[in-house]
């Protein structure tokens, strides 16, 4: 494991901080001198109780410097001692935003390993379920840039989930380094959290670890529909298991919470018997608080239905509505309003509206994430029945009531597209804006809005230019529902991004039969289409679709995305073209968010994006191995309407660690947008950013998100990025041509259309559509 920065922050010098050396997994540290085991496990203590009440504020600062440790000796310090430092300098990595999560995976696993050979089990299960969190928060970032390696995909995940062999702590204690972040770590980590914490009789570790467990595994049958049996099977198994330990956790309120997390699992499974739950429904009214209450009737009634009896069904649920009503912060009202819905189909509509409203009178409460397991709260409270009440309105739309029940579901949709945008970056990060207006919208520009829902898809659209724009509702695709379209994403990206095979031209076309050829008659010369995607399609690169003819959606028409209506504009034919910033990075870089390989063409880049016919624009400047400092100099300097970053770039995993890769440090995009509002020298905002090196996730629905956001977070009106990695060549071909045509006077989606048709169009290497279509525009396009 190669020697980080650690503990001493993201810009740390290059010497290799005491958590680097002595929580390697292998336990094959290069120290000669150690720390006194007494002061050790002090300063771990005294992180452990400062991160336990963490607030709002980030907990780095505060805790840190107090893991720094002088050296005291030759010996080694105790596997305890050793165990402890390492679990709570994780655990730092793991929860604050500047922390790094490769090294949290590193810290932790190091801590467990440690701990598993001293036969530690109690420290053993803190740093496994640590590490299951971790893994869950995404791929920690790498090198990017120049690779083109294949993305994974959540199919190939969960085969080797399926793959996997031996228990759970025997994957963990095999991995020497962790080389595969994700579901399959997760799996292995949430598993052996459970085992040695039973081993070490700590019932509410179990207990937490098999419920996260049972909702991952109920998670990915949700989404793969051939591993779906297998993965509920199992889902109900570990609730099952979690529930034996559940019932001996001494706190009432949480031994009550997490019994019915835990049946709720088991009957969300659908696998198996639920007759033996009626005694865990009576243990929870045993506690005598409204919360326990109440979850204990909206189970029993639920048990009720399984059993046949709807009549006493909707009477126990209407007890739960009753007394979770009561609550300070209602938060289950809408699920128990759905669970109604379900049991009184007649009155479905009323029912799944009135969830909604609940939804949000509550919402702005909401904490951002589950206290039990860190959960966000939209995928736990909110998207059901953001979901359902769009499907309620759709359902209706039709004869005289289709124009208000279409406009019902659109807005509903972008109230759910803003809650996801905000769950994902938190609400203090996305300013409210207004919304664009469809009325706004010139002729020739088509605005759509795709919905994935469990059993169909969803095409809503609105073309400017006709009078009175509004949004339309084409016929419902009842053949592809969200299941089946993810996995023709997932292909087709897979596919580009390895740039290795032909397998992404089925799937691509078929994905233009199913999204596009619906409003194809839309598209004219000149017109341009703006997709406001859900779900997978936010990875999907829609300039690459194949028609009929064989021909890209991008030589029919201009393209762009915008993650919500409220976070996109049209932008302004007058947008100040020639102020331009461009910074590169072409050093190797090593830093806790890991290892960033050379970059030999972005030095060359930065120097193209601010030089036309040969000869450098009069307002330009360019930076090369920058750092954070030359970017706020340059910036309070100058008013730059085009800032251009050539270097890594990473929107994978919790979106609060969203950053750039400058000289010896990260910037985070929410630093990045400080920079940009504290230090303009005029009023506006930037009008584009340009990232040309990073990539997205694939198949997470949370963490594709992060680019999507990129341009919103950073506080530009629109953005231009890769969705995965593109080689050095392409990459300053397509934007040399971009650049010359933006400062022509050409829009910017208009400039991006022709720089791709340019590289089409000369064939060879570069008409490869793993270069050009990796490139996306996000936000306004004029």
């Amino acid at each position: 494991m190669a020697a980080f920065a650690g503990l001493s922050g993201w810009a740390a010098p290059a010497a290799a901080a005491l958590s680097d050396q002595l929580c390697v997994p292998t336990g094959a540290g290069d120290l000669t001198a150690y720390p006194a085991a007494a002061d050790l496990q002090r300063a771990a203590a005294a992180a452990e109780q400062r991160l336990s009440r963490r607030g709002a504020a980030d907990p780095f600062s505060d805790v840190a410097p107090g893991l720094e440790l002088a050296t005291a000796g030759a010996d080694r310090p105790s596997a305890l001692a050793v165990a402890e430092y390492c679990a709570a300098a994780g655990e730092l990595m793991r929860v604050s935003a500047q922390g790094s999560q490769l090294q949290a995976q590193t810290y932790l696993l190091g801590a467990f390993q440690t701990a598993s050979r001293a036969g530690l089990q109690a420290q053993a299960s803190v740093a496994a379920y640590r590490l299951g969190l971790v893994s869950l928060s995404g791929t920690p970032a790498s090198g990017t840039r120049g690779a083109r390696g294949r993305s994974r995909g959540p199919t190939a995940a969960v085969r080797e989930v399926e793959q996997m062999r031996g228990g759970p702590c025997d994957i963990l204690v095999r991995t020497a380094f962790v080389v595969n972040a994700g579901l399959p770590l997760s799996v292995a980590s949430l598993g052996c959290a459970a085992e040695q914490a039973r081993l070490a009789g700590d019932h509410k570790t179990a207990a937490l670890a098999e419920l996260r467990l049972a909702r991952l595994r109920l998670s990915v049958a949700e989404q793969n529909a051939e591993a779906g049996a297998d993965f509920r099977r199992e889902a109900a198994e570990a609730a099952r298991n979690g529930l034996a330990d559940a019932r001996r956790i001494d706190d009432m309120a949480l031994r009550a919470e997490a019994m019915g997390r835990l049946a709720s699992a088991i009957l969300d499974a659908r696998a198996g018997r639920t007759d033996d739950l009626a005694a865990v429904t009576a243990a929870m009214r045993e506690v005598r608080i409204p919360a326990a209450q109440a979850y204990a009737a909206a189970l029993d009634a639920r048990l009720a239905a399984a059993a046949g009896d709807l009549a006493a069904a909707r009477r126990l649920m209407d007890d739960a509505l009753l007394l979770e009503s009561q609550r300070t912060l209602p938060a289950r009202l809408p699920e128990y309003r759905l669970l109604l819905a379900d049991l009184d189909p007649a009155n479905r509509e009323a029912h799944v509206l009135a969830a909604y409203d609940a939804l949000e009178a509550i919402r702005p409460l909401l904490p951002r994430f589950d206290p039990l397991t860190e959960e966000t709260a939209f995928s736990l409270y909110m998207r059901r029945v953001f979901q359902s009440a769009v499907d309620v309105q759709l359902a209706g739309a039709d004869g005289g009531a289709a124009v208000v029940r279409v406009k019902g579901a659109q807005q509903i949709l972008e109230a759910y597209r803003q809650a996801e945008l905000q769950s994902v970056f938190g609400s203090e990060c996305i300013p409210a804006r207004d919304p664009l207006k469809p009325e706004t919208l010139r002729a020739g520009e088509v605005l759509l809005y795709p919905i994935l829902l469990p059993d169909r898809l969803e095409l809503l659209y609105v073309a400017g230019g006709a009078g009175g724009a509004e949004f339309r509702r084409l016929p419902p695709n009842y053949s592809m529902g969200r299941q089946t379209l993810s996995r023709l994403v997932e292909t087709a990206v897979v596919s580009l991004s390895g740039g290795e095979d032909d397998a992404w031209r089925a799937a691509s076309r078929q994905l233009y039969d199913i999204l596009i050829k619906p409003v194809e008659s839309q598209l004219t010369e000149g017109s341009l289409l703006a997709v406001v995607p859900d779900g997978a399609l936010r990875s999907l690169p829609f300039a690459v679709l194949l028609d009929s003819r064989n021909r890209y959606l991008v030589q029919k028409t201009r393209v762009a995305v915008a993650p919500a209506l409220a976070y996109s504009q049209a932008g302004a034919d007058d947008a100040q073209r020639l102020q331009l910033l461009a910074a590169s990075l072409e050093k190797e870089v090593r830093l806790p968010a890991g290892r960033f390989e050379k970059l030999e063409g972005t030095g060359a880049e930065a120097k193209l994006a601010a030089v036309t016919d040969g000869r450098r624009i009069e307002r330009s400047w360019v930076i090369e191995n920058f750092n954070k400092a030359d970017l706020v100099n340059a910036l309070t300097r100058e008013q730059v309407d085009v800032l251009h970053l050539a270097t890594h770039a990473s929107f994978n995993g919790r979106s609060d660690r969203a950053f750039i890769v400058a000289n010896g440090e990260v910037i985070l995009l929410s630093e990045l947008r400080q920079i940009l509002s504290q230090n303009r020298t005029r009023g506006g905002e930037l009008d584009l950013l340009v990232l040309s090196a990073c990539e997205t996730a694939v198949g997470d629905d949370e963490a594709s998100m992060g680019l999507a956001g990129a341009a919103v977070q950073a506080g530009a009106k629109s953005a231009i990025a890769s969705l995965w990695p593109v080689s050095d060549t392409g990459t300053a071909e397509l934007m040399k041509t971009f650049y010359k045509l933006y400062r022509e006077g050409r829009t910017k989606s208009e400039a991006l259309r022709e720089a791709q048709l340019s590289l089409i169009d000369q064939g060879g290497d570069l008409a490869n559509p793993n270069i050009w279509a990796a490139f996306t525009l996000l936000g306004a396009w004029r």
